[in-house]
């Protein structure tokens, strides 16, 4: 051994560990969102990133990154595509499914009846044709023009006419009812749900970059088009033909309401700390709320927060019974509803997730509740990251259990009607985007445009 410790090799085994030291010092940069030496920070991401690489390629046996896998390797050989608990009276509603088919491929929506789940339309847009109207110069979308095959249609709004609004955490899209792309709005980096109201307005959240100077002074930025990892989610708001009527930044509402310490003061700086997945727009006056106010859902902050941009004021904040929420919706003049994931992080920063709720909060007593506790529990209803209800006029309920594949559709006392598993003909699971139910009037004029079609 005193042979092999020459001069030589201590050399190379002293300059390997100062060269292990400062690779892992500049992946360690990297990931706290440092933008200098970018000339360092691209060539070694690249090499630390390869075994991680190497792994998906050999899971998806394929050196592209365009592959979508189903939710779990297992096989249901005992589910059922539609699986039929009870017969109820049939609504004559319609139901907007969005999902991945294992078979095709590829993202679809369908229209389908809410009572028989029969297809009734669907549709297929060309993404090629879609991305050529993209503006992929634009930093914020270089990841997306990778994922052709992956891009999915993320709870799409549906109009009068049949025509759709949807995202993939990309540009905003309109097609008709034939699937032909109508516009692309590529102005920001849209993300979660797509709300209208009843001049079919569009609310969706977005991204904003450039950061205003008050938001790049609190996240440290000397200039607001330096490039920084800060997710500045807002609200966007835009007409029918895709042009932006409204935009404002939600990290800009909690600061100048005085809430700076919710996104700023913690112990760690966090890249996304606000997550925004839902903005609810109010449609008429209540004596709690007004019509062109907002119902925020801030998922990393455990909040929904009522705003009413006409004064930008925060009108009310509600917390304190729900963790890592989605999906607020509005059920009458004093009540909300709001989907609990119910997460927990520990300490390994593994997420704990017991079943999913469904929070009734009550504007006039103050108070929240629970609607359909014992369903979710009975059916592991568990989702840690997404989730969705949507009533119908009878106080029945379809809900979505995204992380598992699954709708349910539930009467008013939570008795399951029927169950929809997005199984391909493998009879593996494969990811859901975000159902709807179409209400009654609107879904009227769709089955004409269907009977015509």
């Amino acid at each position: 051994m005193k042979g092999f410790f020459t001069y030589p090799v201590f050399l190379v085994l002293f300059l390997s560990f100062i060269g292990m030291m400062g690779f892992g010092a500049i992946v360690n940069y990297h990931h706290n969102g440092g933008e200098k030496f970018q000339i360092l920070q691209t060539p070694v991401m690249i090499i630390s990133s390869a075994p991680e690489t190497l792994r998906k390629m050999i899971k998806r046996k394929s050196i592209f990154d365009d592959v979508v896998f189903p939710i779990n390797d297992n096989i249901y050989e005992n589910l059922k595509v539609f699986d039929k608990k009870l017969v109820v009276p049939s609504p004559e509603n319609l139901i907007l499914i969005t999902r991945f088919d294992g078979d095709l491929k590829r993202s679809i929506v369908e229209i389908r009846d809410l009572a028989t789940l029969e297809v009734l339309h669907s549709y297929l847009p060309n993404i090629e044709e879609i991305f050529i109207k993209i503006d992929f110069s634009k930093g914020k979308f270089r990841n997306l023009k990778k994922t052709k095959k992956r891009f999915f249609m993320w709870h799409p709004s549906i109009t009068d006419k049949g025509e759709l609004i949807f995202q993939s955490n990309s540009p905003l899209v309109k097609i008709d009812f034939n699937s032909n792309i109508i516009w692309v709005n590529d102005e920001h980096n849209y993300h979660h749900s797509t709300n209208l109201d009843d001049e079919e307005n569009i609310y969706v959240p977005s991204h904003l970059r450039p950061y205003s100077k008050l938001v790049s002074d609190y996240v440290g930025l000397n200039n607001a088009t330096e490039e920084h990892n800060f997710l500045d989610d807002a609200i966007s708001i835009l007409d029918k033909n895709g042009k932006t009527i409204f935009s404002k930044s939600v990290t800009e509402i909690l600061i100048e309401q005085g809430y700076s310490h919710r996104i700023f003061a913690q112990q760690y700086y966090k890249p996304d700390p606000i997550h925004l997945n839902d903005i609810q727009p109010v449609l008429k006056d209540t004596k709690y709320f007004k019509e062109g106010d907002l119902f925020l859902s801030l998922r990393n902050l455990s909040m929904v927060i009522l705003y009413r941009p006409s004064t930008n004021k925060i009108i009310k904040i509600i917390e304190g019974e729900f963790s890592h929420q989605h999906d607020v919706d509005i059920i009458d003049e004093s009540r909300i509803s709001i989907y609990n994931n119910n997460v927990f992080l520990n300490y390994l920063d593994e997420t704990k997730v017991t079943n999913n709720e469904i929070v009734i909060y009550d504007f006039e007593t103050n108070n929240f509740s629970k609607k359909f506790e014992k369903t979710f529990i009975e059916n592991k209803i568990n989702g840690d990251g997404h989730g969705l209800i949507d009533f119908l006029e009878d106080d029945s309920a379809i809900v979505e259990d995204r992380n598992n594949g699954r709708i349910f559709y539930l009467n008013s006392q939570g008795e399951v009607i029927w169950i929809f598993n997005n199984l391909d003909s493998k009879k593996q699971l494969y990811d859901l985007w975000w159902a709807r139910v179409i209400n009654l009037e609107k879904s009227k004029k769709i089955r004409k445009l269907i009977k015509n079609d």
